[in-house]
């Protein structure tokens, strides 16, 4: 029977994963994701809550009695995982053609979740995204181990992990910029919730602006630190003109590590699955190095769930080459 294999499976995934995060002090944290092709799910936990997300396939959607078999998956997750109903949070991720965007979905209540020691407000009913990317954990530990005394610089800071990072880091400033102002909101609100974690000295400061804009104005050679998580697509009002990564990630990557100090460090990261990385070209001295298998965590079994890549000016990469091997 369909429903016994995937109780099976979610039994063994409990069991696994349950340990993995305790060993690590981790609360959030993918338990489930396609597993069987028969059932595509992904499946998240947040502390004590559930987010069951559906990925819109058509041999799942035109099963016959379709409502019944969702209701009989959504009771055997919260059974195998021991979930309350009131915490189980049911989505629809449905593939948008490229150029569109994800639309609020509810005006549901936030939680407050823990990561690595920090602090961060998670939404599961409001958007098809929660606030939190789980799957760019790592990369925000790597972070705020690197950020001691740094200038840092958040591009496309969606709620703000990374600046929360870096500042639980010691980052001696953080700049964080988003054209969001909801989102920088909710940044502020993360900011409040780690106050304790903070030293005092950190200054920061929001830039409810286009990230293009914010870079043709910043100061060259400023920054010790900058992480781009670049949007596949953004289009608003407030931008003189939209943004595709594809189209432009090479003039955002130059223009950045325009503000880069020469021993600095870009992380630039993209959930685009098709996404190719076209730098560096022609005339430009950088090493940009893809680091995705290290910034994966282990419970995304999908690893194209996103790219990332360490990018340095190519003065510093070979200085740092030749002293590792002297």
């Amino acid at each position: 029977m369909p429903l016994e294999e995937l109780t099976n499976r979610l039994t063994r995934m409990q069991k696994h994963w349950s340990k993995w995060a305790r060993r690590r002090s981790i609360t959030c944290y993918r338990v489930y994701d396609r597993d069987i092709p028969e059932f595509p799910f992904t499946a998240d936990i947040y502390e004590d809550h559930l987010i069951l997300t559906e990925v819109d396939t058509p041999a799942f959607t035109q099963k016959p009695n379709v409502e019944k078999l969702r209701g009989e998956i959504q009771t055997v997750f919260c059974n195998i995982f021991g979930i309350a109903p009131q915490k189980l949070h049911t989505k629809t991720r449905i593939k948008q053609k490229h150029g569109t965007q994800y639309k609020k979905l509810s005006d549901g209540e936030r939680i407050v979740v823990h990561e690595n020691g920090l602090l961060f407000y998670v939404y599961p009913d409001n958007w098809l995204d929660t606030g939190l990317f789980l799957d760019h954990r790592n990369l925000r530990d790597k972070v705020r181990k690197e950020s001691l005394d740094k200038k840092v610089l958040n591009l496309f800071c969606y709620t703000g992990a990374f600046s929360i990072y870096a500042a639980a880091g010691g980052a001696s400033l953080v700049h964080s910029v988003d054209l969001s102002q909801r989102y920088l909101k909710i940044l502020d609100d993360n900011w409040l919730l780690n106050t304790n974690s903070i030293k005092p000295q950190t200054t920061h400061e929001n830039f409810a602006v286009d990230a293009r804009i914010f870079l043709e104005g910043a100061a060259s050679h400023f920054y010790d630190i900058i992480v781009c998580d670049s949007p596949v697509f953004s289009r608003s009002h407030k931008q003189e003109r939209d943004f595709d990564v594809l189209r432009d990630h090479p003039s955002l990557i130059r223009e950045a590590l325009r503000t880069l100090k020469t021993d600095g460090v870009l992380y630039f990261s993209t959930n685009f699955r098709k996404f190719r990385i076209r730098f560096p070209e022609e005339g430009d001295s950088v090493l940009a190095k893809d680091i995705s298998t290290k910034t994966i965590p282990d419970d995304f079994r999908n690893k194209r769930i996103h790219a990332c890549y360490e990018i340095k000016k190519n003065s510093y990469a070979d200085f740092t080459a030749a002293r590792a091997l002297s």
